[in-house]
């Protein structure tokens, strides 16, 4: 049994099946279509922030677009091989750190046991985590100049797929200067050293955008917007925060358990203080923007197998000696939870739950096929990108989804009653005019007419210039799905133009 828990084979294969959902049911969450439409544009001379708008770093946008396109298979093989090297990693860590082999695999199990609070997507966590367990790697293993300045580039990849990567340099930082053992001056040498290390990566890509005139749209949206989208939560957030911790800290109890006890055995030690830290800033990267996603807690997976990894070492040693009850109770840690996210996983595929199994929007999808070209552009008033991936068809706007002309709230958070008026960005308004202007996208979909994810809580009328600009240049031809298709006039409307005042 030892030999088959510590070959990286058996552990491969785990990751596989565990991910093999994704495989057979297709995009799993709005996040994977969002970074397949940013990558297939890509490959067409689209560029993140200049042709296409969102508020999240590049990187992801990037790894994506080795799909090579709309299929998503290919990042689903990415996806398992991601997360197997991310256990791997987390395993040389943990083996480097404690001098024990048995933690070090322990540290790779754990880590799947840690991400079973979401479905097996591929997302900007999960990309994430794989330079954030580098980091710690580098950390455990020196606190000289080379290994904190590669400590601090992976850092830094870290926040180009999340900004909320920042708490890794931020705790290891405050780890080196809560208790320096060599005095000040080399802890403050030492943080600087990982704080250059953390800004180089930004500073290579701010560099590649103002070398082509795109800083300010570079800064504007990977910077500048987010501030405003943390403070963009929608609805009963104490309610959804209560019931997500409930819900993320149950599935993931054994690696919580074991890390949590970890943390109250103080040590004299700059990786344990830099772990528990961790772990507690991770808080306020879950917690920025009261939305409380499931995958927003994938961002425990490292610290939580790191910290967990010693004790589920000691407690696979001491098995036999461990009183019934005990083994009862760590086999049910495993067993329930485990059992509960298989259930979820694929009986949410059986259900037809998935986004790209939404019905509206696969016939909406269909129809784009078969009476659109290949080389036509859409523009979907909207939040649902499986409307792209499906159909195969690229924004012709720099907007995926419209989310952010009504406040960048998730439509499905919205209260009763909600005024997208009242909340109307006019920039946006204005850059989508331009864009449909110079763009001239053959088709117009308006999803809210079909209530695909929550959008008939935001009609067109509630943005007038919008409306205009849709009766002026556009017929409506087809509702499928429920969904206004229109296509764009050969000859502008005056009259409709007119009748819209």
């Amino acid at each position: 049994m030892k030999r088959l828990f510590t070959s990286p084979w058996t552990l491969l294969c785990a990751i596989a099946l565990l991910r093999l959902p994704g495989f057979v049911f297709g995009t799993l969450n709005i996040d994977e279509s969002d970074f397949l439409v940013y990558g297939a544009g890509i490959w067409k001379g689209l560029l993140p922030y200049r042709d296409l708008v969102e508020i999240k770093p590049p990187l992801g946008y990037f790894t994506y677009a080795l799909a090579g396109g709309f299929e998503i298979w290919p990042i689903r093989i990415l996806g398992v091989l991601w997360v197997f090297a991310t256990a791997l990693v987390l395993r040389a860590a943990a083996r480097r750190w404690t001098g024990s082999e048995e933690a070090g695999w322990a540290a790779a199990w754990l880590s799947l046991l840690a991400g079973l609070v979401e479905v097996p997507a591929f997302g900007s966590e999960v990309m994430m985590n794989l330079p954030v367990a580098g980091a710690l790697y580098f950390f455990v293993r020196g606190r000289g100049a080379r290994d904190l300045l590669a400590c601090g580039v992976c850092a830094g990849l870290a926040t180009l797929y999340r900004h909320q990567g920042a708490v890794v340099p931020a705790s290891l930082a405050l780890a080196l200067l809560v208790r320096p053992e060599q005095g000040w001056a080399k802890a403050l040498g030492q943080s600087a050293t990982l704080a250059l290390g953390t800004l180089a990566p930004w500073a290579c890509s701010a560099a590649a955008y103002a070398a082509i005139g795109q800083l300010p749209a570079f800064v504007e949206w990977t910077l500048s917007r987010n501030l405003l989208y943390a403070g963009a939560g929608a609805g009963s957030v104490f309610l959804r925060g209560a019931q997500s911790t409930a819900v993320c800290v149950g599935a993931a109890c054994l690696p919580w358990v074991l890390a949590v006890r970890e943390t109250f055995r103080r040590r004299a030690d700059p990786v344990w203080r830099g772990l528990t830290l961790l772990l507690g800033l991770t808080w306020l990267a879950v917690v920025a923007g009261g939305r409380f996603y499931e995958h927003y807690f994938l961002q425990f997976v490292p610290p939580l197998a790191l910290l967990a990894a010693p004790g589920a070492a000691t407690l696979a040693r001491r098995w036999r000696e461990l009183l019934p009850r005990t083994r009862a109770l760590a086999f049910a840690s495993v067993a329930l939870p485990l059992a509960a996210w298989l259930a979820f996983a694929w009986g949410k595929g059986i259900a037809g739950a998935y986004p790209a199994q939404e019905p509206r929007t696969q016939e909406l999808a269909a129809w784009l096929r078969a009476n659109t070209s290949e080389t036509d552009t859409l523009f979907v008033w909207g939040h649902y990108s499986p409307i792209f991936t499906l159909a195969h068809r690229l924004p012709g706007t720099r907007y995926v989804n419209t989310s952010v002309h009504m406040g960048n709230f998730d439509p499905a958070h919205l209260p009763d009653g909600f005024d997208p008026a009242a909340h109307r960005s006019r920039s946006d308004v204005d850059a989508t005019l331009r864009d449909l202007e110079r763009r001239q996208p053959a088709w117009l979909v308006d999803t809210s007419t079909a209530g695909i994810h929550r959008w008939d809580r935001i009609p067109l009328s509630a943005f007038p210039e919008l409306l205009r600009y849709r009766d002026e240049h556009y017929v409506e031809v087809a509702r499928p799905g429920r969904a206004a298709v229109y296509r764009r006039r050969a000859v502008p409307s005056r009259e409709a133009f007119r009748l819209s005042q």
